[in-house]
C-alpha cells in the first residue's frame, strides 16, 4: 500500500479546481487589472502540484513541452499585436489571454527544468 494515498487523491481533486478557479480569474476579471497574469500564475501552480505529487514524468505528459513552447509563443504573439495595435476592438481582452498563456507555459517550463531532478513522493519499487 502506499503512503501517500490521501496526498495522491486531494491533489487528484485540488488540480481541476485549481486550473477551473484560473480560467475563473481570466474570463471574469476586467481587461487591464492583470487577470491574466493572475490566471497564469494559478495555473502553474496546478503544474507545480501536479509534478510534486506525481512526479515530474507525469507533469510533462499532462502538459507536454511543445505545447507549453505553443502557448508561449502563441501568447507572446497575441501581446505584441495587442500591444502594436491599442484601437483594436478587443485588444485589452487579447492581451489578458496572452499574458495567460505567456505566464502559464513559461513557469510551467522553469518549473519542468526545476524539479526535473528533485525527488518525488511516488514511491518506486
Amino acid at each position: 500500500m502506499e503512503s501517500h494515498v490521501v496526498l495522491a487523491a486531494s491533489a487528484r481533486w485540488f488540480i481541476p479546481i485549481c486550473t477551473l478557479v484560473a480560467l475563473t480569474l481570466l474570463t471574469s476579471g476586467s481587461p487591464g487589472d492583470g487577470a491574466g497574469v493572475r490566471a497564469g500564475l494559478t495555473f502553474a501552480l496546478a503544474i507545480a502540484a501536479h509534478a510534486l505529487v506525481f512526479g515530474v514524468a507525469a507533469a510533462r505528459v499532462a502538459f507536454p513541452a511543445w505545447a507549453a513552447r505553443s502557448a508561449l509563443g502563441l501568447g507572446m504573439g497575441l501581446v505584441a499585436l495587442s500591444a502594436a495595435s491599442p484601437n483594436l476592438q478587443f485588444g485589452r481582452q487579447a492581451m489578458e489571454v496572452g499574458l495567460f498563456a505567456t505566464v502559464a507555459a513559461a513557469a510551467s517550463l522553469v518549473l519542468m527544468i526545476l524539479s526535473g531532478r528533485a525527488p518525488t513522493l511516488r514511491e518506486t519499487p
